[in-house]
């Protein structure tokens, strides 16, 4: 009798629970019943089954295809676990800041190289007695390959990234300080400092801008690729234009006032022939255009320029954010202390990776090319038909060009693919090293000088933005390791252009940079042809467990073989939130 009376209690306090459509969703129903042995409060160890309709709305995210607007995220704090861990939490207003300290950074080099490639460019010309010029750009590269080795980890790991390039920057104060007294035993010192310092800068701009790429792409909801080679191409768009400027500074100040070599007036007929292709740096002293121009004229261009190394490190010091905000921790999970032999070894590591060994010649021949532009070509070509002063004016064409190029294939490359540019670039200065070959400079055409500087600016372009993204991508996992890498074997090839530049014909030196460029080509598109082959593997693995989590209607988890060229482990360490 009393199971009968609570039967029919339970069956009068059956009843339909209904949530009105409001802040919570659209209206769910639920059926919901009480089993005979239960208390009514819900403190019993059966289930209730239950039919739901319709389903919550999470006010704290909005889809983006619906009405186009952007896509927001739930707010959450972090757990001491993800901290402990290293993941770290931004704002989806984060990206502007992060295209503030691209846009300072990119500006902090571009002031930073109107100094360093203004001074560069003249080395050949005013410093030509004795080979004092190249030879100290050649101290600097060699200098430069030990400190891709040694320095940049372990100055990264104690300064961290942006300190890094405050202090790297300053060792460029002084090289340029030193044209004020050009001697061997100054120049070449500080020649060696400026390499020491040279390397752990560029490895921390390629750190700093792959890290908040991933970042960025994190927010976008974009292919980390394309943020990389963008950020990479805006970057070389500003740092190109240094060219402009440099040059800009010394052909004005240079052309000032009349001197020996302002021209090629006084050029015969018999000493241009001697120029282009069949310039030879022994038979340079009979040139009066190769004269070394007033003192008082290149005290005032050094003063400019060490103001400007000065203000691109205030620069960095006070307007760019530490990368710690960007999950430097995560960059580098390891707070272990290393000795200098287990930081060699780390560095040394990544030689042993099949795509970074292909990618020697290529790199090699960037470095080589950027040294016949600045030195050979300025001096066999330019100072020697039209007049050291003419050297900024022609080098301004290179930088403007080279910059728009910069910005314009960072674009593009997402839309065409990395291969087609860098064939592009292949057949640029394969074309031009065969033109310089037959070309015979006249100071009555000189369009053909800025002709030439403009579209090896292109050329240069290509490798600068295309190269640099492509080791961000293959070797996301060693970032500093990689881009140590690529400034090692880079100023290789400065070393060996500017060890033969006082020796060799300029004949003799396209020869060697044509010979380069082919084998470079030649194992890249292998790097290409292989990384392709294992995207695509990647992409069918993942179809197969895909396939399989369907069948089975369980939950696969398909981790892909931990390789550098996979999805950058970043992607897991970031929680992203609407603020």
């Amino acid at each position: 009798m009393t199971w009968l009376k609570q039967m029919e209690s339970l069956n009068k306090s059956r009843h339909l629970l209904k949530l009105e459509e409001g802040d919570r969703g659209h209206e769910m129903t639920a059926s919901l019943d009480n089993p005979p042995n239960s208390d009514g409060k819900g403190n019993d160890e059966n289930a209730y089954t239950v039919s739901v309709t319709g389903a919550y709305e999470n006010q704290g995210f909005k889809r983006d295809d619906t009405n186009g607007d952007p896509i927001k995220f739930p707010n959450r704090k972090l757990t001491a676990e993800e901290i402990s861990q290293g993941k770290f939490q931004v704002s989806t207003q984060e990206k502007w800041r992060i295209l503030k300290n691209v846009s300072a950074l990119s500006c902090a080099f571009m002031i930073h190289f109107t100094a360093f490639q203004g001074t560069a460019n003249l080395q050949s010309s005013i410093n030509a007695e004795g080979g004092l010029g190249t030879v100290s750009l050649c101290a600097v590269y060699a200098a430069l390959v030990l400190s891709c080795i040694f320095v940049p980890t372990f100055l990264i790991k104690r300064l961290t990234v942006k300190w890094t390039l405050c202090c790297s920057m300053l060792t460029y104060a002084c090289y340029i300080g030193a044209q004020f007294y050009p001697e061997f035993y100054t120049l070449v010192p500080a020649g060696i400092l400026l390499g020491i310092g040279a390397a752990p800068m560029w490895a921390s701009k390629a750190t700093y801008l792959t890290q908040v790429a991933g970042v960025y792409a994190k927010l976008t909801d974009q292919a980390v690729d394309g943020i990389i080679v963008r950020f990479f191409g805006f970057f070389f768009l500003a740092w190109q234009t240094a060219e402009l400027w440099g040059n800009l500074i010394s052909s004005l100040v240079l052309s000032s006032s009349p001197h020996g070599g302002a021209g090629g007036s006084s050029q015969n007929v018999s000493t241009v022939n001697y120029c282009g292709a069949e310039f030879c740096v022994v038979n340079s002293d009979k040139n009066g255009n190769l004269q070394r121009p007033p003192d008082s004229e290149i005290y005032e261009i050094m003063t400019i320029y060490l103001v400007c190394i000065l203000g691109a490190v205030i620069l960095i010091a006070l307007v760019v954010d530490p990368l710690s905000r960007y999950g430097e921790r995560q960059r580098r999970p390891s707070t272990v202390e290393l000795s200098g032999i287990q930081l060699l070894s780390a560095t040394a590591n990544q030689l042993k990776k099949p795509y970074q060994q292909l990618l020697i010649p290529i790199t090699i021949f960037i470095g080589m090319e950027q040294a016949f532009i600045g030195a050979d070509f300025t001096q066999a070509y330019v100072s020697c038909a039209l007049g050291i002063p003419s050297v900024g004016y022609v080098m301004i064409c290179f930088g403007v060009v080279n910059a728009l190029c910069s910005l314009l294939f960072g674009s593009v490359m997402k839309y065409v693919g990395r291969a087609p540019i860098i064939g592009l670039g292949f057949l640029v200065h394969s074309g031009l090293v065969v033109w310089f070959l037959i070309w015979k400079p006249n100071i009555n055409n000189s369009k053909l000088f800025y002709m030439a500087s403009g579209l090896w600016g292109v050329g240069d372009a290509v490798w600068q933005t295309q190269v640099n993204g492509l080791y961000g991508t293959l070797f996301r996992r060693n970032k500093e390791a990689a881009f140590s890498n690529y400034r090692l074997w880079e100023s290789v090839g400065f070393v060996i252009a500017y060890a033969y530049s006082t020796h060799l014909c300029a004949k003799m030196k396209l020869y060697a940079l044509f010979g380069v460029l082919w084998i470079g080509m030649v194992m890249y598109t292998m790097v290409e042809f292989h990384h392709m082959r294992k995207i695509r593997r990647q992409k069918e693995k993942e179809k197969k467990a895909a396939a399989i989590e369907a069948a089975t209607k369980q939950v696969v988890q398909h981790e892909p073989e931990e390789t550098d060229d996979e999805k950058d482990d970043i992607d897991d360490d970031i929680i992203v939130t609407h603020l």
